[in-house]
């Protein structure tokens, strides 16, 4: 869930690059909260190349704006990387950056490819240095698992 809780904060995607012949397309859906009233919104659209499109703009003064899902679709003919940032005040913080492939969607909860599957993101777990019985850390879809566990072939 991200909040917007100020005029000078909003959500905005920018792509990497021009489409090849179809922008992706948005949705947006939030709530606003002045304390008093509870509306709910929505927003939709294209994504534009290169130029920065608003997904969800900032609320009214003394409002505060729950975003409750982003759903962008790559509807192009070729994947594109896209870049979405919570601006404060023009200051640019990255949710995330994605490559999508052709019809791929992504959303606040996570990537999809075109059967409507969750895409997940596959690694490897270096362990060096640590041998058996030995007490250590290891990264592990980051999260922190004691090494131990994947030595000794405990669980996660």
């Amino acid at each position: 869930m991200l909040i917007l809780d100020a005029i000078t904060k909003s959500i905005e995607v920018v792509m990497s690059g021009a489409a090849a012949t179809t922008n992706p397309d948005f949705t947006s859906a939030y709530a606003d909260n002045n304390g008093t009233t509870f509306t709910e919104g929505a927003n939709d659209g294209a994504l534009n190349g290169t130029s920065s499109v608003t997904l969800v703009a900032a609320p009214a003064a003394s409002t505060r704006r729950t975003v409750k899902t982003i759903t962008i679709e790559n509807r192009d003919t070729a994947a594109v990387t896209l870049t979405v940032s919570y601006n404060n005040n023009s200051t640019l913080r990255v949710i995330v950056k994605v490559t999508l492939q052709v019809g791929d969607t992504w959303t606040t909860d996570g990537a999809y490819d075109t059967t409507g599957s969750l895409k997940t993101i596959v690694g490897t777990v270096a362990v060096s240095s640590i041998s058996n019985g030995t007490q250590g850390q290891v990264l592990i879809a980051g999260a922190s698992v004691p090494a131990w566990n994947y030595i000794t072939g405990g669980t996660f």
